[in-house]
């Protein structure tokens, strides 16, 4: 039944109007017809029901506070007042409404005044609410943004919304296509999809190019996976591996890119070229970041290693080592010799590893060289030190000095990228002293009143993830305060910034706060969501419950009110619930012990996607307690699946193994894992096939194996 359908039926007879009734035909038709459903609209009409008179309509309580605001501005309580009443299932004027969706109900009592004031002052409203467009217009993000909701995905491991953010970006225009194959690299890269990667038919090309430290971290790992892995299983020698795969030919430029890799898979390919060539330093350094188990096996391939000729840094040699990508030797020969036919090769060498330690000292000896005229400038040279310059002067050794340039009184329109690309390689928060990160703090929070808020607000994110790992430490108390500050000003938040805050809360309440710092905690929590909430972001609203109830709770009541509120906010979007977020909705409200009224309309399409799960094995990997039990409830409200089996063990064992291999479906919980573990899953599961959750709690694994199970339906 369509709402105007629906309106008709609760009309009843309009000769009750004497002589109004064309005006009233007239009213309700008109706002039928521009009614649009989901965007807390509203429509006052006559019903035909105890007692008749006017009824303010609207789907959920959104639509009936923007009603009641804009009538009582236009009617005055001389005029009429509004009271909230019940549909009964006894009035067929109600089911009419109910089955349209318009549930939520007011009557409009009039007062002592003729029914044709009354009419004049509603067409009145009416007339003026139509003047403006009600229809949902596309926001259109900056590349700014869409490059920070393109790497949150990645971060989240969302294939879909950073394929979505990546078609954007290349939309917008405004990234050259040499950016965007970077970015192509790090979406192929964070998603594991390596063969696909090397396979890439501007690889080779994009090899002979510079390249940012994140391309090139991604880069080494796809080496990794693609090529020295098996031979490095098979018990060759870093010298044999070197040789077969030919690094130094075909990948020269990218092995000694990154001097120790971010990861272990780019710390194994670094050691064999580091044992290759004989540089003992390099290794140390690779062996001090690994873990125990890496560190051993760093150690077998040392050992299997032959005595290597160490390189010469004379002048004659240093093109050579350029050549090879010994980019590191390059810079260190410049900065002994200082040497003219030296300084093109460091300066190329410094920006294509982006070496921010040496950065300075080889611009200022370089540009020493130049005024002595000992070095004569060409095209290409000048362009390189102008590339130099604006990277030394980007770059910030850590985030006290990024923070303290933030907050000058000075635009800096870079700092958001700076941050970005260069915190990596930054020491943690969670090491600094007590001093340095009131420091942060008070320029974070100067910067955000000051001329480069925007910039602070591009990267709130990165900010809730950098107290997220500190707040541990009793020192980093007052940076999380002033994180918490600036999303309390936030207008609205991003779908990236509101899953960074998850992660901060999360750690937060895990550190187990005081009762008032927990009512304080929670406090924020309510006031972020009755911003934000929406049937478009209820799925954010699941993650907050699940993290409410999945850590210490000082204050029982405060927790279950906040709850009971996000909740709440949910039954009144049930309708526009797909069948997932509905069971959910309703299994954590029995969990609360909260009432609640559930309309069951489950669609085909639903119920189909859900049943490919019966009688399947469905598979967990998580650290966290009675997940399994959980998730197997959650499960039983949708389909019959033949089993749904956990797994918690640390290290690799036979019951993990097995697991990984039987499962029909695999998901694996990355946020409460061990990495000796997720090991032994990769070897017996590629990564392909295994569900990676973007959340913490058993909401997520849900939602990550229904885009599983669509994606599937969808390419079968």
């Amino acid at each position: 039944m369509t709402v105007l359908e629906a309106l008709r039926a609760g009309l009843g007879d309009l000769t009750r109007f004497k002589g109004l009734r064309q005006r009233v035909e007239i009213l309700v038709e008109g706002q039928a017809k521009d009614w649009v459903s989901g965007i807390g609209g509203w429509l006052v009409i006559p019903l035909q029901r105890d007692p008749q008179g006017f009824y303010l309509l609207s789907e959920d309580r959104e639509g009936q506070r923007r009603g009641r605001e804009v009538l009582q501005a236009f009617l005055g309580p001389a005029t009429a007042t509004i009271e909230a009443v019940q549909l009964s299932t006894a009035e067929q004027a109600d089911r009419s409404l109910q089955v349209a969706g318009l549930v939520q109900v007011s009557y409009v009592r009039r007062a002592a005044v003729a029914p044709v004031e009354l009419l004049d002052r509603l067409e009145d409203a009416v007339a003026t609410v139509r003047g403006r467009d009600a229809r949902v217009r596309p926001i259109r993000h900056s590349h700014i943004d869409l490059l920070r909701d393109f790497r949150l995905a990645l971060l989240q491991r969302d294939s879909r919304l950073a394929e979505q953010a990546l078609q954007d970006l290349r939309l917008t225009g405004q990234l050259s296509a040499e950016n965007l194959r970077f970015l192509r690299i790090e979406l192929l890269g964070e998603l594991g999809r390596w063969t696909e990667l090397r396979e890439l038919p501007y690889l080779a090309e994009l090899l002979r190019t510079r390249r940012s430290r994140a391309v090139n971290e991604v880069l080494l790992e796809m080496l990794w996976w693609t090529e020295v892995a098996d031979l490095c299983a098979a018990g060759l020698t870093p010298q044999d591996v070197y040789k077969s795969t030919d690094l130094g030919a075909r990948y020269g430029s990218l092995t000694a890119a990154v001097d120790v890799p971010g990861s272990a898979g780019g710390r194994a390919v670094a050691a064999i070229d580091a044992l290759t060539r004989g540089d003992d330093e390099r290794l140390q350094r690779l062996l001090h970041v690994a873990d125990e188990g890496e560190r051993e096996r760093l150690q077998r391939l040392a050992a299997l290693a032959q005595p290597a000729a160490q390189p010469t840094t004379g002048g004659a040699d240093v093109r050579a080592l350029f050549e090879d990508g010994q980019y590191e030797a390059v810079i260190q020969a410049f900065l002994i010799t200082a040497a003219p036919d030296v300084a093109e090769f460091a300066v190329q060498a410094v920006l294509d590893i982006e070496d921010s330690a040496n950065g300075s000292t080889v611009l200022d000896l370089v540009q020493t060289l130049v005024a002595e005229e000992r070095v004569s400038l060409d095209r290409r040279l000048s362009r390189d030190i102008e590339d130099l310059a604006r990277f030394v002067d980007s770059t910030c050794k850590g985030w006290v000095e990024w923070s303290a340039r933030l907050s000058r009184d000075e635009r800096w329109p870079e700092a958001a990228e700076v941050l970005r690309s260069q915190h990596a390689q930054w020491e943690g928060l969670g090491t600094l002293q007590a001093s340095k990160l009131s420091e942060l703090a008070s320029g974070v929070l100067d910067a955000w009143t000051g001329v480069n808020a925007d910039q602070v607000a591009i990267v709130l994110d990165l900010l809730c993830l950098a107290a997220a790992d500190a707040c541990s430490a009793p020192q980093a108390l007052e940076f999380c305060d002033t994180v918490l500050v600036v999303l309390a000003d936030q207008e609205n938040m991003s779908a990236p910034v509101r899953e960074a805050y998850l992660v901060l809360l999360d750690q937060l309440l895990q550190a187990a706060p005081a009762e008032t710092r927990y009512r304080e905690l929670l406090d924020q929590v309510g006031a972020l969501w009755r911003r934000v909430a929406s049937p478009t972001v209820f799925d954010w609203g699941l993650g907050l419950v699940e993290v409410l109830l999945n850590t210490p709770a000082p204050d029982l009541g405060s927790r279950a009110a906040t709850v009971m509120a996000v909740l709440g906010r949910g039954q009144d979007f049930q309708k526009r619930l797909n069948l997932r977020q509905r069971s959910e909705l309703e299994v954590l409200a029995e969990e609360v012990g909260m009432p609640l009224q559930i309309v069951q309309e489950p669609t085909e399409e639903a119920d189909g996607t859900w049943r490919q799960l019966d009688g399947r094995v469905v598979g967990l990997y998580s650290l966290l307690p009675r997940a399994a039990e959980s998730l197997e409830k959650r499960l039983s409200r949708l389909c019959s699946p033949k089993a749904v089996e956990g797994n918690a063990d640390t290290v690799s064992t036979t019951a993990l193994q097995s697991l990984a291999r039987r499962a029909d479906y695999l998901i694996v919980d990355t946020w409460h894992a061990s990495h000796s573990a997720t090991g032994a899953i990769d070897a017996a599961r590629p990564r392909s096939k295994q569900i990676l959750p973007r959340g913490r709690g058993v909401t997520s694994f849900l939602q990550a194996l229904e885009q599983s199970i669509s994606l599937a339906a969808a390419n079968s």
